[in-house]
């Protein structure tokens, strides 16, 4: 009986005192406000790893694995000498518009692509910007060359200005363009630390060490290439 009794006055004191409602208006503001707040962080944070070779790497390992690797393992590259003064971010030297981005992404998924990519060509403006390589003796066409001293000139103006990426190739072995017609070891001496290459016809050359010759270069593109068939 006592129970039924509690029962009836809790029953009484329920109906007696209304729930109070939740005024969702007055709490809007506050949640949107926290809400724009959480997605302008991720943004932001999304926005800066984006330009990363981590994001690249892990988005695109396929096709940009070998890139990745050159410029964070492969300390003999050039891309990874760069790393520091490109601030470790991809898109300080290629720079991209998001609807390029999203295609790419794209064409990673769905597999529209042909290896190996072809390669990114700078000017010798780009690498002579503010910043960069700027100053006597650093370029090809300097008024004196940083490398004057070498027995064979490859910075020298005799055959024009030359573009530097005919050379330098950042996510690759530099090449040494020069041996395509000279052939050091058979006509002008080899220099002091530079490698010497055996040729076809039997003749030898030579590059700073390091660096390959185009004849070498030319045949791991062909290898790689019928690796990728």
């Amino acid at each position: 009986m006592a129970d039924e009794i509690k029962d009836v006055a809790e029953e009484q004191a329920s109906e007696e005192t209304p729930k109070k409602k939740v005024d969702w208006k007055r709490r809007r503001l506050p949640i949107i406000a926290a809400l724009v707040v959480v997605a302008t962080v991720i943004g932001v944070a999304g926005w800066a790893w984006h330009a990363t070779p981590e994001c690249c790497d892990v988005i695109c390992h396929t096709t940009m694995g070998k890139y990745y690797d050159t410029l964070v393992n492969d300390t003999t590259t050039l891309v990874s000498k760069h790393r520091g003064v490109a601030n470790n971010q991809c898109l300080s030297c290629h720079e991209a518009t998001l609807p390029q981005m999203l295609h790419e992404i794209q064409m990673t998924v769905t597999g529209d692509y042909e290896l190996p990519f072809k390669k990114v060509e700078f000017t010798n403006d780009f690498c002579l910007q503010s910043g960069c390589h700027i100053g006597a003796g650093v370029m090809p066409g300097a008024t004196e060359s940083s490398t004057a001293d070498w027995t064979f000139d490859p910075h020298s103006t005799v055959h024009g200005v030359q573009q530097c990426n005919s050379c330098h190739l950042m996510h690759d072995q530099s090449v040494f363009t020069c041996a395509s017609c000279h052939s050091f070891g058979e006509y002008t001496p080899v220099p002091d630390g530079w490698t010497e290459y055996k040729l076809e016809d039997g003749t030898t050359t030579a590059a700073p060490k390091g660096w390959t010759i185009p004849q070498y270069f030319q045949a791991s593109l062909t290898k790689g290439t019928e690796a990728t068939a």
